[in-house]
């Protein structure tokens, strides 16, 4: 009963989509494509929670297909105002394009993947520190950066960001045989890593304002600028001092788990939001503690996540000057582009692919000059992330079985890779995803 309800769901949330594609190919997604919009959405979430895994698996993967492809069919369709003239934003886009220049394009092209590799360089940096501090060490350049070219490539074409994270986690616990350790510094990295975007958010705010002020007159309520502003703030700020209290007094969190727990007994479904926020902070805490005594690794692996973060909204600035808009401003561009990042990172699409030159066009269109160069820019930047770093493949490809780091450190002692075998397998995502459920930093 309960599978064939699930089942059910599954089917409404599919013929309420093929409603949702009907509007988009028409170019009309109004109040009742958007209604269709929800329904799908409520309707899938639903059967989630009765079907079992290894069923929702393969749905997830055609539903994430489905609603990307369908997400860029409704943007291209879209009509928007080109000089007084509705045109499907697809035809506007080809006009603005025939009208960049070649050498300003190539030039501020090559900017923003020279500032992207700069980035990934950081996060790198990040992630070698963290193993750093759990007496992991391999050679940063040859083993780390490597690494991390090849999990960019491989994160290319697979979802989320299963690529990087999985492949970087794989190749520093294949070679050290610390798998506890590794996952644990995993598992602080993907905290810290959020708290580099909010710390950027934070930090762009003031400067920013005038987008967040485009966005509601947009909407029709500019006098809810300044609420805004103070809720973005609030969150991201928010945030940010929980994690950065956490890495420097980990206890106080302990306190704060207790007083969760406290007060979500006396509250109506308060042991279930609850206990979700106790085992998050349960599991940054455990992560944490495993870093006794080194805060200065933990400050530099945060300063890294954030110049990751920061030079990835830098791009979206250098990809507007490729396409000839004129009069972009720096600080505004970063900041609106610091808000895409965080909704293309929780949009239920391919790469995010779709969301962002939705998120672009909504956030910086007046900033851009238009729809079509807004659109045109975040298509861009991910294009400028990709290509400056796609050529990761190269190293996979050197990555022979008999490939072995310059030097794997572990407690300042060099091991001795007995148990890597001929008949070792390579990255399995599957495989991975279980040891890091064996050794979460909360577990015990």
């Amino acid at each position: 009963m309960r599978r064939n309800l699930g089942f059910g769901l599954v089917a409404l949330a599919a013929l309420s989509f093929a409603g949702v594609t009907w509007f988009a190919w028409k170019g009309a997604m109004g109040l009742v494509g958007l209604v269709l919009v929800v329904v799908s959405f409520a309707a899938y979430i639903g059967s989630s929670f009765l079907l079992d895994r290894d069923t929702r698996k393969p749905l997830d993967t055609v539903a994430k297909v489905v609603f990307t492809i369908v997400g860029i069919l409704a943007l291209l369709r879209h009509p928007i105002d080109a000089n007084g003239t509705p045109l499907p934003l697809y035809e506007a886009l080809w006009i603005y394009v025939q009208e960049v220049d070649p050498t300003t394009f190539v030039m501020w092209g090559l900017a923003a993947m020279a500032i992207k590799f700069v980035g990934v360089i950081s996060s790198a940096f990040a992630w070698h520190m963290l193993l750093r501090g759990q007496g992991v060490q391999y050679p940063f350049w040859s083993k780390i950066m490597t690494a991390f070219l090849i999990g960019r490539f491989i994160g290319t074409f697979l979802p989320s960001t299963i690529g990087l994270d999985g492949y970087t986690l794989y190749e520093a616990g294949k070679y050290s045989n610390q798998w506890a350790r590794v996952v644990t510094a995993k598992a602080l990295e993907k905290f810290i890593g959020v708290t580099g975007l909010f710390l950027g958010m934070v930090i762009t705010l003031p400067f920013g304002y005038p987008v967040i002020v485009d966005v509601t007159t947009h909407l029709g309520a500019p006098d809810s600028a300044p609420m805004l502003a103070a809720a973005i703030f609030a969150v991201a700020g928010g945030i940010s001092a929980v994690v950065v209290v956490g890495l420097v007094w980990p206890i106080v969190l302990v306190h704060v788990m207790q007083a969760v727990e406290a007060v979500a007994g006396k509250l109506p479904m308060g042991d279930r939001v609850g206990g979700r926020v106790v085992n998050v902070l349960r599991g940054f805490t455990g992560a944490v503690g495993a870093y006794k005594g080194k805060v200065g690794v933990l400050m530099l692996a945060l300063l890294g996540k954030f110049v990751t973060h920061f030079t990835t909204a830098v791009v979206y600035f250098f990809t507007a000057l490729a396409i000839g808009v004129v009069g972009a401003k720096f600080w505004p561009i970063v900041f609106g582009s610091t808000i895409q990042i965080l909704a293309t990172l929780l949009s239920p699409t391919i790469a995010g692919e779709g969301a962002r030159e939705a998120f672009q066009a909504l956030l910086l269109s007046k900033q851009l000059n238009g729809v079509a160069p807004a659109v045109l820019s975040g298509a861009l930047g991910f294009i400028a992330a990709e290509a400056a770093t796609l050529w990761g493949g190269v190293f996979l490809w050197v990555r022979t079985p008999d490939w072995r780091p310059a030097y794997a450190l572990v407690d300042g002692k060099q091991v001795d890779y007995a148990w890597i075998t001929d008949d070792d397998e390579g990255f399995d995502a599957e495989k991975l995803a279980a040891i890091r459920a064996g050794h979460r930093p909360d577990a015990e």
